[in-house]
């Protein structure tokens, strides 16, 4: 019985090394929404079609055409919603259902916008909670908030600088680059030019 025992054991630990690490890869959320061509990207670069009730996993990139938008609820109770022409990427994510410091929810915009409602994540601990462009570093203190990074080629770009903006609905975020720090208020607009400049309230 005992040989049997070890043996059972040991297939396990033999089948568990077998596993590929993507399987470990945490749940950010589910597409709740999507309209027209959003591709999503794994973290081990294999590309498919974002569809309403796709899991996006923690490394995954999602990516939406012009003129089309996703909208992803997480598992923390938060909301994204990703606007035309964007690439977002859920560099890591962390919920255990509970707010014990361990969750954590790392976003990295590389070009378009998005909205975000925060969830559980960053209630408490508010660093926890963290959006990276480019330029700038974005954090919150229990939010609405929208940010967007123009670039010269981005359907964002007709009349408008080049750089990180963010924008609050309720709450408060601040901006963050190598010169400084601002924060921004319901109403209220932040810019980030380069990594280099202090950002500023446009509105």
């Amino acid at each position: 019985m005992n040989a049997t025992k070890n043996i059972a054991i040991c297939l396990g630990i033999a089948l568990a090394s077998l596993m590929p690490v993507t399987a470990c890869a945490g749940i950010a959320g589910y597409t709740q929404f999507v309209n027209g061509s959003v591709r999503i990207v794994s973290a081990a670069g294999e590309a498919r079609t974002l569809q309403k009730g796709v899991a996006v996993n923690e490394g995954d990139t999602v990516i939406s055409a012009k003129g089309a938008s996703a909208q992803i609820r997480m598992q923390d109770g938060g909301f994204v919603a990703m606007r035309p022409d964007t690439q977002l990427k859920f560099d890591s994510f962390k919920f255990s259902g509970k707010e014990d410091g361990s969750e954590r929810s790392y976003f990295s915009l590389f070009k378009g916008g998005f909205r975000a409602v925060t969830g559980l994540i960053g209630r408490v601990n508010k660093p926890n909670y963290r959006i990276t462009t480019s330029v700038a570093t974005i954090g919150i203190r229990g939010t609405d908030h929208e940010t967007y990074v123009v670039t010269p080629d981005s359907s964002l770009a007709n009349g408008v600088q080049p750089g990180t903006y963010n924008k609050v609905n309720v709450g408060e975020t601040f901006i963050a680059t190598d010169k400084g720090t601002i924060f921004v208020l319901p109403n209220q607009m932040g810019y980030a030019g380069a990594a280099d400049q202090m950002p500023e309230l446009t509105a």
